[in-house]
């Protein structure tokens, strides 16, 4: 009697729960019905062989958990796996433990991975392709998940995991600051010259710089991209938009229409437009909760990131973090099924609801409707690309820093956006 419960309980979960991408669809629903039969299928192999539930590790950290646990409802009765969080204290613990972790056959089976600087991890083999479970059926979302995320985690033929949202970098700005200033919604800019008009009207009218620039790579690589260049994971470091990009910043803070967090004794970018020191700023989704949370009575507009005259078919980045299969997984076919069910449409309600845009682009109306502060968004989508950094990653990253802080902060400093270009390719390019 109880297996002819299970059983029932089973299929009426299968029917309940969308899992993505079956015959190359997802529904926007969690009641829409759905076909989940491949899924089905590998649940009936799992379970027939075994006959017990297989449990499986997700690694992860800071609140990981909360984020990826609605995926997860259902799954044991619907595919015969279980999935547990095993939590690090940081992203650098995991990373430091990752290969004894390996090696003593203790490492969780998969984990969300960040799309900024993850390609050390692949090329040092931690993490595993995935491509032989999207041509065996077992993940079956594939299909439904937009170009632009597909490519970031397509690396010389070889799928390395399954992007589960996507959101483009925000250009914020402090409206409080913007109305003080006499400016209007017409003023919002479009492009980096638009930036430096409406700087010279704070510094006229309110006498304060108007541009928080924070000087991480994350906000390097937005003005990159956006005047048409990016790292090209290292084969297109030394580029004349590149150059361009960063003399920009260079030339802005010189001019005194930057102030940096560093300068103010904040490490956060948030902060510096929260507390009123500039009016405008490159940042991500994080500043809608953090905000509402911090700083409720400042009225924040989240625009897209503007773009270098000419440019207006290029934006900043996005995050599109993956789920990845680690090397030496006992369950990996298990955790290849788990990553599937996981992108179903009560997980993707969930990203929703923290401000995340679906990978797959028959929901973007309802992150429309959701997400009206983030409306906009959805259109720097296309625009939009990955971080691109080279295989050296945290050096690289450093080096940009570095150079770029003395290029600023250096008052006697002559290094310009070529020479910092040029160097980073002799240094870590490919």
């Amino acid at each position: 009697m109880k297996k002819v419960l299970a059983l029932l309980l089973a299929l009426l979960m299968v029917s309940a729960l969308a899992a993505c991408g079956q015959d190359g669809k997802e529904s926007s629903t969690p009641s829409s019905g759905t076909d989940n039969s491949s899924i089905s299928g590998a649940a009936d192999e799992s379970q027939a062989s075994t006959g017990d539930t297989v449990t499986i590790r997700m690694g992860g950290w800071g609140n990981f958990a909360d984020e990826h646990e609605p995926g997860t409802v259902g799954m044991e009765e619907a595919i015969g796996v279980k999935v547990e969080f095993q939590k690090y204290p940081t992203d650098a613990a995991f990373w430091d433990n990752l290969p004894a972790q390996i090696a003593a056959k203790t490492a969780p089976e998969f984990i969300a991975l960040s799309n900024e600087l993850y390609l050390p991890y692949i090329n040092d083999g931690l993490i595993i392709p995935i491509s032989k479970y999207i041509d065996d059926g077992t993940i079956t979302c594939w299909d439904s998940i937009g170009d632009n995320v597909k490519d970031i985690w397509t690396i010389d033929g070889e799928v390395y995991g399954i992007p589960f949202y996507q959101t483009p970098a925000v250009f914020a700005v402090n409206m409080d600051l913007w109305n003080e200033a006499g400016l209007t919604e017409a003023d919002f800019p479009e492009t980096w010259d638009d930036v430096l008009d409406v700087c010279r009207v704070f510094k006229d009218e309110l006498g304060m710089t108007g541009l928080c620039f924070n000087t991480q790579e994350f906000h390097f690589t937005q003005y990159c991209l956006s005047f048409g260049g990016g790292w090209g994971l290292g084969k297109t470091i030394d580029t004349p938009e590149n150059a361009a990009a960063l003399q920009f910043i260079i030339n802005a803070y010189h001019q005194g229409y930057v102030v940096t967090p560093k300068e103010l004794g904040v490490g956060y970018d948030g902060n510096v437009v929260m507390s009123g020191d500039a009016a405008m700023s490159t940042g991500g989704t994080w500043y809608v909760n953090d905000f509402k949370k911090n700083a409720p009575d400042v009225e924040v507009k989240y625009l897209t990131i503007p773009h270098a005259e000419g440019k207006d078919d290029v934006s900043g980045t996005f995050h599109a973090p993956c789920y990845a299969l680690l090397k030496g997984g006992a369950h990996e076919k298990e955790a290849a099924m788990a990553i599937n069910y996981m992108m179903n449409d009560s997980h993707d309600e969930a990203l929703i609801d923290i401000g995340y845009i679906p990978v797959n682009s028959d929901l973007f109306d309802t992150f429309k409707e959701r997400q009206p502060e983030l409306a906009g968004l959805v259109d720097a989508v296309s625009k939009s690309n990955g971080f691109g950094y080279p295989p050296a990653g945290k050096k690289f990253a450093d080096a940009l820093i570095s150079k770029m802080e003395e290029a600023l902060f250096n008052s006697d400093s002559t290094v310009t956006g070529s020479q910092i270009v040029k160097e980073l390719q002799e240094e870590y390019g490919e």
